[in-house]
This record gives structure tokens, C-alpha cells and sequence, in this order.
């Protein structure tokens, strides 16, 4: 494959569209030329001015129904200060191409991008509509991307798939073996207000009362809690893949009992790994607290945000519940901030399968596995509209090199980006012509 994936990523990168403010108009005028330039007809969306995406088609037969690529042309803001080069630099340092955006998710675009074309250069029809769809504000909940869009123009993005960010091909996930992670679910972000009223006073003479001692003691009492442990689907076949490469995990392989998966759990306290916990149960995360504005004043008012995030299946009220148990505070009020519900598609379908085919065939000796997905992404808009939604990237990158997203020197290796838009073409030259 020649360099074009390596370029277009590059000048990608370079276009800044943290969020806020976002101005993804940079990027959606960046396709535009691109589409246009190979006879591909698109359409732009603008939610508010600068807020714009863009959906791209190429028409099918109707044999098949309508696949969607999904990527967000968002990304996190990056403080110049901490990186060690220009996070929208969009520079090529020692084999990696550099700059935010490189994993999430302007490489999927990318691919993406390039699928696209190389299904309109075959020059024959392919079975179904092929969808290329990128997207506003994901990183900021998608008020201006596809929640807008679904609401406002639902007859536009009707489809039989979509194909999102997830997971990457892991090295340095299990053993020796690469780990190949498609995601069909995901956990829902739950965010929540915690709310306490108390008397005010001099803060050289200390009460009962002071509704920031009274929250930060609830508040405790709620972390310290144990959680719930709860295997979903997802996560048994997880580990039920992982397990033929991770020997502790043998007794899980031989009899795919959940006992045995949590005795395994308890046994090698695989709680105490931050990841696996959030696979494993609801999380709950304090991260901003706020009361008074004065140190010598006894505050009136103080509020905790916390982010819970909460498993497929379980009922969000439910957990609410749950919470206002532990917190045992009744003057605590709790609003919502965001009310998510964990999500998942079925993936006992011909489109996974032919997914997980491709990529085994790809990465010879991997482990291809279901994977849920920590983070809330756009799937879960789709899939409350009923339609199978798969997320995953096909380009290698060190399990290491994953605390980038959403952090410092973001990167991707020069030979995965080729290798995953080979990739990527492949599967969609599978899933819309084969």
C-alpha cells in the first residue's frame, strides 16, 4: 500500500478541532474535498456555526441493507506544556505518526475514508448502501453530532450496521498473542449531582451541621462500599477467549462456569486491576467537589459530581437506589447530570462473524474477542435505534501506548496505520460486496 494513509492522517492531526470549542468544520471541509475529488456524493450537517459533520454515500443494490462507518472528528484538547511534541504537529518521530487524534479516532477516519474509495474505485455495485459518516461532539456528549442528527434527520442514517470506534489489536495484553478486541456493547455513563444544605457559620466555631462534613462522610461511606460483582455476556466471552492463552485462567477454559471465573477473580484479586474491576461491576468515581468560598466561613451549600458508570443490563434506577443506600444521608439530594444506560448489540450475527474472520486471517495466531467498552461512544444512539453496532480499530498498538487517549503523545505506529487500513478495506469489501 502506498503512503496515502500516512499522509492524509498526518494533515488530519493538523487540523485542531478540540472540543471545546470544537470547530469541526475543518474537518468536514477537509473530506468534502476529498469525497468530491473521487465522485463520491456527500452532504454536510450544521448543528450550530462551526458545529458541522458530514455523511458521504455510495448506493448498493438493496440487497443487503445500509453498512454506516462511523468516526468523530473531535478530539480532547491537549496542553502543548506536557507533550513532547506539538499535539497537532501531525509529524512522522521514529515510526510513529504523532499528535492528538492519532488513536481516537482520526486513524478510523482514516481508514475509514479510504474503504470508501476503494469500494468506488472496484467500479461495480456494491450490495448494500455504503455510509461514511463523520461526526461532531462525541467528546462532549454529541449534542451538535449524532444525538442532532438522529433527532433531526432520522431517514438519513437508517441502516442495518455500524461500524464504530472500540477497542485496537492489543500486543502486551495477553502473553505472546495479540489480542484482537471488537466491541458490540458498552457501559452507560451515569452522572450524578450530590446535593447538601447545612448552617452556615463562623469557621472558628465548628457545628454538626456543616453540610460539606456531612457530604464528604456520605460520600465516603458510598466509596467505601463493596461493589457488586456481575458477568455479563460480553465479559464471559472475554474471558473464555483470554482463558486459552492465560494459564491461571485454565479452570474457567475447561468448565465455563461463572463460579469459577469468580473464584479466579477473588483468588488472584483481579479487582484489586482497575480495568478489570470496571468490566466486573458499576464504578463509581468522585472527581469534583464544591462548597463555600471563604476558609473562615462555615459553608451553607456543598456538592459532589460523581461518575458512575453502569453495567448492560442492570436498570439505572436501580442504582440509584443502590447509591442513595450507601450515601444514608436523606438531606442529600441527587439530580442527574447524565443518565446513561449500559448498552450492547447482539453478536451471534453472519456481520460479526465475517468481522472476527477477517481479522483472525489478518493477525494469524491472535486472539479475537468481544470486548466491552469502559467509555460510552456514538454506538449507543444507533443501538437504542435497533441497529447492530460493532466498534473496533484493526491497527496493532502497544497496551502501553493506550493511556494516550485522553492523555499525553498520542501516536500511532507508521506500519499499523498500514496494516489497519489494509485491514479495514478488506472487511468492508467483505461485508458490502463478497
Amino acid at each position: 500500500m502506498n503512503d496515502l494513509p500516512i499522509d492524509l492522517l498526518c494533515r488530519y492531526i493538523r487540523l485542531d478541532t478540540s472540543n471545546p470549542p470544537g470547530n469541526e468544520h475543518l474537518a468536514t471541509v477537509f473530506f468534502e474535498q476529498m469525497l468530491k475529488s473521487e465522485g463520491i456524493d456527500c452532504k454536510t450537517y450544521e448543528a450550530k456555526p462551526g458545529r458541522t459533520s458530514i455523511r458521504a454515500e455510495i448506493k448498493g443494490s438493496g440487497r443487503k441493507q445500509p453498512v454506516i462507518m462511523l468516526h468523530h472528528t473531535d478530539v480532547i484538547a491537549a496542553n502543548h506544556d506536557e507533550w513532547s511534541f506539538d499535539p497537532f504537529g501531525g509529524e512522522i518521530i521514529d515510526g510513529y505518526i504523532c499528535g492528538r487524534g492519532a488513536l481516537d479516532t482520526k486513524s478510523l477516519g482514516i481508514m475509514q475514508l479510504l474503504a470508501m474509495i476503494d469500494i468506488k474505485n472496484q467500479n461495480r455495485t456494491p450490495d448494500c448502501d455504503l455510509i461514511f459518516l463523520a461526526t461532531a461532539d462525541e467528546e462532549s456528549g454529541a449534542s451538535y453530532g449524532v444525538d442532532f442528527l438522529l433527532h433531526k434527520y432520522p431517514d438519513d442514517f437508517k441502516a442495518g450496521l455500524l461500524l464504530n470506534e472500540g477497542s485496537y489489536v492489543q500486543s502486551g495484553a495477553v502473553r505472546e498473542h495479540l489480542a484482537v478486541m471488537i466491541s458490540p456493547g458498552e457501559k452507560g455513563a451515569c452522572w450524578l449531582r450530590l446535593k447538601r444544605k447545612g448552617t452556615p457559620g463562623h469557621g472558628s466555631t465548628p457545628h454538626s451541621q456543616n453540610p460539606l462534613e456531612k457530604l464528604t462522610s456520605a460520600v465516603k461511606r458510598l466509596l467505601d462500599s463493596k461493589a457488586e460483582i456481575s458477568i455479563t455476556p460480553i465479559v464471559r466471552d472475554y474471558f473464555r477467549k483470554i482463558a486459552l492463552a492465560q494459564d491461571f485462567l485454565k479452570p474457567y477454559a475447561d468448565d465455563g462456569k461463572d463460579e469459577t471465573l469468580l473464584q479466579i477473580v477473588r483468588d488472584f484479586s483481579l479487582l484489586d486491576n482497575p480495568h478489570i474491576n470496571a468490566m466486573l461491576s458499576n464504578t463509581i468515581s468522585l472527581n469534583s467537589l464544591h462548597a463555600g468560598t471563604k476558609i473562615n466561613v462555615i459553608p451553607s451549600y456543598a456538592e459532589a459530581e460523581i461518575d458512575t458508570r453502569v453495567l448492560p443490563g442492570q436498570r439505572v434506577d436501580e442504582w440509584v437506589n443502590h447509591i442513595k443506600d450507601q450515601l444514608a444521608d436523606e438531606d442529600i439530594q441527587i439530580e442527574f447530570i447524565t443518565r446513561g444506560e449500559g448498552n450492547a448489540s447482539d453478536y451471534n450475527t453472519e456481520s460479526y462473524r465475517l468481522i472476527e474472520k477477517t481479522l483472525e486471517k489478518h493477525y494469524p495466531g491472535s486472539i479475537t474477542t468481544p470486548y466491552l467498552m469502559l467509555g460510552t461512544t456514538d454506538s449507543r444512539f444507533f443501538r437504542q435505534k435497533g441497529i447492530p453496532s460493532y466498534g473496533f480499530c484493526p491497527a496493532v498498538v502497544p497496551v502501553e501506548h493506550l493511556k494516550s487517549l485522553h492523555g499525553i503523545d498520542e501516536k500511532i505506529g507508521v506500519d499499523s496505520m498500514l496494516k489497519g487500513t489494509e485491514v479495514y478495506s478488506d472487511i468492508i469489501g467483505k461485508l458490502c460486496i463478497e
